[in-house]
């Protein structure tokens, strides 16, 4: 059965359409999103991707579609203040929507969101887990590798809007894991974001291959 999503919502017209900013993020992020999946970082249809637009105004990838083969026609606009599809939708929209509005309303400098579920950063980060030492750490936009950094993270939930609500973002590394779930980073294009994504995994590769700290 198709059911149409925010029913009881009164549909715009002109219809939403992104801008041409947001356009080339949101092909830029399909593009990403194929090279992840390739990675397999969010098999089956894991994974969710969004983009900022004017306004209040956010794109966000669908729910039930393998996100390996997004197109950029398939997102979805959402007012990010409201955290809720601006017209009725035959499509739903990805089950962390919440998440990705939070970081927009905390963040005015994100443009993108990326949510994938890289194996080595979804097994070993938990409350507590730092990194230090180690090069790859300037991808967080420090200047030097000698410092310890705490990596953001909560336990994992079903309550997405409840989280999307409370959540205190760490607006400096602009990352968190979800514990047993996989990690959202934001920057101010979908490269940048997805940069942050491949750092922490590869300093949590490297811690599994080592018992260093």
């Amino acid at each position: 059965m198709v059911i149409l999503w925010q029913k009881n919502k009164p549909a715009l017209y002109p219809l939403p359409v992104p801008s041409a900013l947001a356009k080339q993020d949101l092909k830029r992020t399909t593009d990403l999103a194929t090279q992840s999946a390739n990675r397999q970082w969010h098999p089956a249809t894991g994974g969710n991707f969004s983009v900022r637009d004017a306004g209040d105004l956010c794109w966000v990838s669908p729910s039930g579609k393998h996100k390996g083969m997004l197109e950029w026609t398939d997102f979805l606009p959402v007012d990010f203040a409201k955290a809720e599809l601006v017209q009725p939708c035959y499509v739903k929209p990805s089950d962390e929507t919440a998440l990705h509005c939070a970081v927009y309303r905390a963040d005015p400098s994100a443009r993108a969101v990326m949510h994938v579920h890289p194996p080595h950063t979804t097994a070993l980060v938990g409350a507590g887990f730092t990194l230090s030492n180690n090069e790859m750490l300037k991808a967080f936009g420090y200047k030097t590798h000698e410092l310890n950094v705490t990596i953001p993270s909560l336990p994992n939930t079903q309550d997405m809007e409840k989280l999307g609500l409370e959540v205190k973002l760490n607006l400096e590394l602009k990352i968190l894991v979800l514990e047993d779930h996989g990690v959202y980073a934001w920057g101010p294009n979908p490269d940048e974001a997805m940069f942050r994504i491949e750092a922490l995994e590869f300093l949590c590769q490297l811690r599994s291959l080592s018992p260093r700290p």
